[in-house]
């Protein structure tokens, strides 16, 4: 797996050495190394219209051959459980195998909500929310045992079907963490970002208040950004000296970069139609923040799984919109300097030891058959 979700679970499976994980996956081919776990092409994506016809079914549950097969393949694997990630076909295959059998357990781990992330973040799956929900809280309601990225998702799902699933975030090892040493840029506020933005306009909003900030300063503002979707094309001409993109590097590279920024920036989406997301969703990218140990300026609304944590951790400031308020929390930022203890804690509170309890429960053949 790719984004998010994949540094999640590379960061767990190493920990999880009292259990053998046979890798089953469907999509475009088969991945070197794994090449013994593909089961066949994917159900979603390709032209358009057939994409829409097949996941509108899929999701509604009707008899489907290319789900019939696809549980027969894993029925055949040798296990003593399920481990299943939702995102795609991974829902209804969840609810599939829970159904079709009851000797092996199901757990399913959720990353994103069907229908607040991915039909809401998708133009080609929007109108499919409603069936998205039902599936979903179907299979709240049927699987064995199910994880989630965030306590907003949990206490969401709560209500929905009055099950209570476990928050598992990525694993950080302690020895991760960079000492979080101030670095000297001169004249220059250089401010890292990596990975994919909500809204561009957001992104020039900041970049808007950060140079307004800095002006008066005789500061330069330079936005480092590495492996964003946006090119130097994209941006406004008044921005255009401001903002800087690089290709996206392996994380044991980019956090070194990230450390020689005086803070990083983190977005998560100000409308209304992704607000689901913003409260039940998780940015990945803030485990690698943590490692490069920089104070971290956050955007988007004040209820969000973002805000919580800056709030929590006290490691940076959350701006929801408004030029003085986004001064304020500039200049508080000036002044914000943990301490290497105050990493730690956050990454002891997040990313610590006791997701991977979580994921040992969940998992290990003792426990599910107990």
């Amino acid at each position: 797996m790719v984004g998010g979700g994949g540094a999640i679970l590379r960061s767990l499976v190493p920990q999880l050495d009292e259990l053998e994980i046979i890798w089953a996956y469907i999509g475009n081919g088969p991945v070197a190394g794994y090449e013994e776990g593909y089961l066949g092409p994917a159900l979603m994506g390709g032209p358009m219209l057939k994409d829409i016809l097949q996941t509108r079914r899929m999701l509604s549950t009707g008899n489907m051959p290319f789900m019939d097969g696809l549980v027969q393949k894993m029925l055949a694997i040798d296990c003593d459980g399920y481990w299943i990630v939702s995102h795609n076909e991974g829902l209804r295959l969840a609810i599939e195998l829970t159904t079709r059998q009851n000797q092996r357990p199901v757990h399913m781990t959720v990353h994103d909500d069907w229908a607040g992330a991915l039909c809401a973040r998708s133009l080609r799956y929007r109108f499919m929310a409603g069936a998205a929900l039902k599936l979903t809280v179907e299979a709240l309601k049927t699987l064995e045992s199910f994880d989630v990225i965030s306590g907003g998702m949990r206490d969401y799902y709560r209500k929905l079907s009055a099950r209570r699933g476990e928050v598992c975030h990525r694993y950080l090892p302690e020895s991760s963490i960079l000492d979080g040493s101030k670095p000297d840029n001169g004249d220059t506020v250089k401010v890292g970002h990596i990975g994919s933005l909500y809204d561009k306009k957001d992104l020039f909003d900041f970049a808007s208040l950060l140079k307004e900030f800095y002006q008066p300063k005789n500061k330069k503002v330079l936005l480092q950004m590495w492996g964003c979707h946006l090119s130097a094309a994209d941006v406004p001409a008044a921005l255009k000296e401001n903002i800087e993109f690089f290709d996206t590097l392996p994380e044991e590279k980019v956090v070194p970069e990230l450390s020689k920024c005086d803070m990083v920036y983190c977005m998560y989406p100000l409308s209304n139609a992704l607000h689901l997301f913003s409260k039940t969703s998780l940015p990945t990218k803030l485990s690698s923040y943590l490692q490069a140990a920089r104070p971290i300026f956050g955007h988007g609304p004040a209820d969000s799984t973002l805000a919580e944590f800056l709030n929590t951790a006290q490691l940076g400031a959350m701006w929801s919109g408004g030029k003085q308020e986004g001064f304020a929390l500039l200049k508080a930022m000036e002044y914000l300097e943990p301490e290497h203890t105050d990493w730690q804690n956050a990454r002891r509170l997040y990313f610590g030891e006791k997701n991977l309890q979580v994921m040992h429960r969940a998992l290990n053949p003792k426990t599910i058959n107990e």
